[in-house]
This record gives C-alpha cells, structure tokens and sequence, in this order.
C-alpha cells in the first residue's frame, strides 16, 4: 500500500510509544500497544482521520503500563489481538506466527518473537515494523519478567536481523529518538552484535535492573477480564 494512503501517528507517554496506522482510502485504522492514559487521544485520531478504529493490537504483556485494549474494546468496540500465547482473556483474535491482520488495504504480518515474554511479536506492515520490546532502538526488551527467556531472545533478534536494512523499527519504548532501521541497530546496537547464544544469554543474565515501576498494576489489569465478561479465548485468525 502507498504511503500516501497510509495513516500513521506515533504517540509518545513518557518513555512508551503507541501508534495509530491505517487505510486512508478505506477509513479504517489500528492502536497498536496503546496506553490507558492516551486513549482520548487515540479515539480523538481516529476521528480525525475519519477512520473507525477496527482492531486493538498489544505485541505483549505489558508489566510497566495499563493497556488500553479493554476499553478500546468497550468504548469502540475494535477487536483486540494477541499473540495465542498471551493469557490476556479479552482477547478476542488470538494469531500465530505468519497470521496477517487485513485493515482495508493495508496488511500487518505477524512474527512471533518470544524473549521478552512468551507472547512477544513484531508487526510488519510495509517497510514498518513494529517491535514492541522485542528490538528496542539500541537495546533490547528484558528478559527477567515473567515469561522472559534470554535463549529465545537471542534467536528472535538473530530472526530481525534477516529482514531487508530498510526496514523502519518503531519499538514501545525508547527515550530518545523515536524509530530507527534495521541496517541501523544491525549496526549500532551491541545485543544485535553479540555472536553466540551462550554470550548473549550471559549479558542478559548477568543484569539485575529494578522491577518496572507499575509491575504489579500493569500485570493485574493487563491479565484479567473486563468487568461483567466471561473468561474465555478468543477465536484465531
């Protein structure tokens, strides 16, 4: 699909990152890791871009901030999507690697990247990808949350290094500049570079960083059921 006709907004909340993209020609559009705390802005995009919000999409299970995909679900009615291995159960579309969201004409493919946590994927949309903590833009998502696994780290970042350099890295988080490439963090980023499993897996660790800040908020909310719904797995694609 043509840029021109492309929609595309990148949301900033202090050190997250969310985005709005979508089918300007068919007026529909997708959150991707929205932030509780940003959802008037992403309803308020969505109708300045004339389009209707179809689907929610969280790369993972966030355990430093409040998902918006529940309410976005309540309040819009859009789909929210995971990968299968998440245990979020208000998921209504549970993908797997290869699955491809369809909003108008726009195409989101799904790469499963487990490492971060077990439900980890990148979106590729275009020469866009979203990398959610998988690929950070000089770094990489930790690994000693639940579900986190320094080996499979490794190889989902080995599996990014073999898309084409020009591809566009948008992560959830970064504290400076706001996307990057792939030739870039090929480049530059130090866990891209590091040759071997058993030293990546070493340098991962060997670091004891502080839990996130809204942990145990962030899990709580991001794991249970919107009030009044069963509990229950939504359908695959």
């Amino acid at each position: 699909m043509s840029e021109q006709n492309t929609l595309f907004e990148q949301i900033r909340s202090g050190g997250c990152l969310s985005y709005i993209l979508g089918c300007a020609e068919k007026k529909v559009c997708v959150a991707i890791d929205p932030e509780q705390d940003k959802i008037e802005e992403y309803m308020g995009l969505a109708k300045a871009f004339s389009s209707r919000l179809l689907y929610a999409i969280d790369t993972h299970t966030h355990a430093d901030h409040v998902s918006a995909c529940k309410l976005l679900r309540h309040r819009v009615d859009a789909k929210v999507v995971m990968h299968r291995a998440s245990d979020a159960p208000y998921v209504d579309i549970r993908v797997d690697d290869g699955d491809v969201i369809r909003c108008g004409q726009l195409e989101i493919r799904i790469l499963h990247t487990p490492g971060h946590t077990e439900d980890s994927t990148c979106l590729l949309a275009g020469d866009r990808l979203f990398t959610g903590d998988t690929l950070l833009i000089g770094g990489c998502g930790r690994t000693d949350l639940p579900g986190g696994n320094a080996e499979k780290q490794y190889d989902s970042l080995r599996r990014l290094t073999a898309l084409d350099d020009q591809i566009r890295v948008f992560p959830a988080h970064d504290y400076r500049q706001a996307s990057s490439t792939i030739g870039d963090e090929k480049q530059n980023n130090v866990r891209m570079q590091i040759g071997s499993r058993g030293e990546f897996i070493r340098f991962m660790t060997s670091r004891h960083p502080p839990l996130p800040r809204k942990f145990e908020l962030a899990l709580e909310h991001n794991r249970t059921p919107i009030p009044g719904t069963q509990r229950g797995f939504g359908e695959g694609i």
